[in-house]
């Protein structure tokens, strides 16, 4: 079906360029017509139908990659802990804290649609007559602000031996949480007991309690923990197997631990698979640079935490940026058809972090791209000093001389391009 869809995509996007040759340039046609002409947009669309065409193609081919190194990874390492949700009956290949909803009454659990499904059902008044309480057990559940029934609920499930609840109890006395008083001894007992009974999480926390030395330091123990929590599907850990591999100079297993920690939606690992594709050349791990994959995998980034990823609105702004570049004839300015608005943005949320080590790059960046486009009004073209022009307040990426353009440009198509400040 894959390989239909691929020919499909191909035969497409050929009689689309073909068809596109065929026609004067973009270039030609503003430069007789106008940006806002009717031709202009025309032709500015049949572009954007190739591109987006162009962008289903290279997502598919990067989806049959994954793919591959998901299906070797479970030929390596069969699943070991794949239950069903008791809800939805979808089969949830690596069960834990990332994949499923924690039911503290029973223990039992469902997966994270189904929980997120039945908070909203709730929140909007559609829940059945068991409303308020557990799907499986049909006993209260507990608010998730009563830490106190929350924890007490937790301990008693540790002290049956549910890794777990061991798991989370070890974890609050090695932190010193919820009331727990700080104990590490205590909490490395409960989480061990959890690690014996390979409960991913737990395989993950011991890792990281021999890499930051509560116990002694041990490079051998710290992989044998690591690489045992990401071959049983643990995400952080597969994103830190890879970054270990990258220090080991092991870039075919970076990208394999990399990659199926971003098919997990890890979204570390997707904004570093974004940085990959963005700078191929620089980066010796076998991809190739692809300006649609960077930003495929630093959007995903975003959406899972937009605060704090700055390398990925860092590669989400340059990929926006150097997509419209090469798709509209480095004409960047076509209302409805404008990255410049969403590239500042990010330009700009990436330089909220003080501490981002590309500071400096993305500072260059964005004033390149401000000084392309702050000295004239968006809608007229008219040009003046920046500082007798107005902003577009919404999102600071457009300059006009007065309401009456801001009002024209606005429905020529900038309400389309415009991104609302957060």
């Amino acid at each position: 079906m894959a390989d239909e869809m691929e020919q499909q995509l191909r035969t497409k996007i050929a009689a689309q360029k073909a068809s596109i040759v065929e026609l004067p340039t973009l270039r030609s046609i503003v430069d007789e017509t106008g940006l806002t002409s009717p031709e202009t947009k025309a032709r500015a669309q049949l572009i954007e139908y190739l591109s987006d065409d162009e962008e289903k193609l290279e997502l598919l081919l990067e989806s049959k990659r994954v793919s591959a190194v998901v299906r070797l990874q479970d030929e390596l390492h069969p699943p070991q802990n794949s239950e069903d949700c008791p809800i939805c009956l979808e089969t949830i290949k690596h069960v834990n804290r990332m994949t499923i909803k924690r039911l503290f009454c029973c223990g039992g659990w469902i997966c994270k649609q189904c929980g997120f499904e039945r908070i909203k059902d709730e929140e909007e008044g559609l829940a059945d007559k068991f409303r308020g309480k557990c799907p499986l057990c049909r006993e209260s559940i507990p608010d998730a602000n009563d830490h106190k029934k929350i924890i007490t609920l937790t301990s008693n499930h540790a002290n049956k031996g549910r890794a777990w609840a061991q798991a989370n109890v070890g974890t609050w006395y090695l932190r010193g949480l919820h009331g727990f008083a700080l104990d590490k001894q205590k909490g490395l007992q409960f989480i061990k007991q959890a690690a014996d009974q390979r409960w991913p999480d737990a395989l993950f926390e011991m890792a990281m309690e021999y890499r930051v030395e509560t116990l002694e330091r041990d490079e051998s123990k710290y992989m044998y923990y690591l690489k045992e929590a990401a071959n049983l599907g643990h995400p952080d850990a597969q994103r830190m197997l890879g970054a270990y591999d990258r220090q080991k100079d092991d870039n075919i297993m970076l990208l394999h631990y990399i990659t199926l920690a971003a098919s997990q939606g890890n979204s570390t690992a997707c904004g570093i698979l974004g940085h990959y594709f963005s700078s191929a050349e620089w980066c010796p791990c076998g991809l190739t640079k692809s300006l649609i994959l960077a930003k495929h995998y630093s959007k995903m980034s975003l959406e899972e935490d937009e605060d704090g990823q700055p390398l990925s609105a860092y590669n989400f702004s340059i990929a926006l940026y150097r997509l419209g570049l090469n798709r509209y004839e480095e004409i960047m300015e076509i209302p409805g058809h404008s990255p410049i608005p969403k590239a500042l943005f990010w330009a700009r949320k990436g330089l909220e972090d003080e501490t981002f080590p590309l500071r400096d790059n993305l500072t260059f960046i964005l004033s390149a791209m401000e000084n392309e486009v702050k000295n004239h009004c968006a809608n007229c073209r008219k040009k003046t000093e920046c500082s007798s022009l107005k902003r577009c307040v919404r999102c600071l990426g457009a300059w006009y001389c007065g309401k009456e353009c801001q009002v024209q440009h606005w429905k020529a198509g900038h309400k389309i391009d415009c991104i609302k400040r957060k």
